[in-house]
């Protein structure tokens, strides 16, 4: 179909022909499939645009764009307006044909709100600190710096804060064998007496007192 085709058809829609009211835009219509699909979509266009606008605001569109054509490519007098209404028309048809087929196609994306996409955002993990409990050096007396088990064992507990006593059960108890026969009076110079703390921290300082007086008044 010729652009001369699509304009007789145009012209005579134009003026209000249909095809039951007139043979000769019929003819042109049955003439071929191009011509009855170019028919069928200038009424579609057409429908679309009264829906978009009413009748009468369809009628008032149709003079606006025949004024808008007259005013900017001053077109002369004798020369009808439908010859540039086509190209106006196509582009409006084109814009509906594309919402036409949107809505058509995908009215369940169009009408049903999208649903707000969450985001899960995953809690940092608790930072655990690790506590480092560092085991204290263990701690010796020289027995030739021990002048008597009673002045070493004072001086020490002054340094940690516990009872003497405390302290001299401990070292006794911890290094019996540096002792000349067992004798808690009797420590030997040359060796290193192991001061034990856990000793020190969970013996009781009564229970400390008692032990240590025997050993003394018995020598043993």
């Amino acid at each position: 179909m010729n652009e001369e085709t699509q304009i007789q058809i145009i012209e005579l829609m134009d003026d209000g022909a249909t095809l039951e009211s007139s043979p000769e835009l019929k003819g042109l219509v049955e003439a071929s499939e191009e011509a009855t699909k170019f028919y069928e979509s200038l009424l579609v266009s057409e429908s679309m645009l009264e829906g978009f606008f009413g009748g009468e605001k369809a009628k008032e569109l149709d003079q606006k764009i025949d004024a808008f054509i007259d005013q900017q490519l001053e077109k002369p007098s004798n020369v009808s307006s439908i010859t540039f209404k086509p190209f106006i028309g196509f582009a409006v048809a084109a814009s509906l044909a594309v919402i036409a087929f949107t809505f058509v196609n995908s009215p369940a994306e169009i009408l049903e709100p999208v649903a707000p996409v969450q985001i899960a955002y995953e809690e940092p993990a608790p930072v655990v600190v690790e506590e480092i409990i560092e085991e204290p050096e263990p701690m010796f007396v020289a027995g030739s710096d021990m002048e008597t088990l009673w002045s070493t064992a004072s001086q020490i507990a002054n340094e940690l804060g516990v009872d003497r006593y405390q302290v001299m059960y401990a070292l006794y108890e911890a290094n019996k064998d540096f002792f000349v026969n067992n004798n808690i009076n009797a420590p030997r110079a040359d060796r290193n007496y192991f001061v034990d703390l856990a000793i020190i921290e969970s013996v009781d300082p009564i229970f400390a007192s008692r032990e240590v007086k025997n050993h003394i008044f018995c020598s043993c």
